[in-house]
């Protein structure tokens, strides 16, 4: 067998950070073969998420391309918490 096998999707979650640390982390993903990247939001992290979409757009311009968006809410803690999953791949 040659060699270990990559995963060549990669999902952030976005929490406190600052958006520039993700789009950062993002940007170097994709330099290190990363092909789709899910750019997930819950919560008060939904419209975060679009921004940090508008930001890797911005960015990266035609080498990006939108794969598919996903809304929902999920059961966490015994609530229902909204979210966004993003997905993006790199041209």
């Amino acid at each position: 067998m040659s060699g270990p096998l990559r995963s060549f999707t990669q999902t952030v979650v976005l929490g406190s950070k600052p958006l520039r640390s993700y789009l950062l982390d993002i940007i170097v993903s994709f330099n290190q073969g990363i092909e789709v990247v899910e750019i997930m939001g819950k919560g008060k992290n939904i419209s975060r998420a679009v921004t940090l979409y508008n930001m890797l757009l911005d960015r990266l311009g035609d080498s990006l391309t939108l794969d598919h968006v996903e809304i929902g809410s999920l059961l966490e803690r015994g609530r229902r918490v909204s979210y966004i999953k993003i997905k993006v791949r790199r041209l």
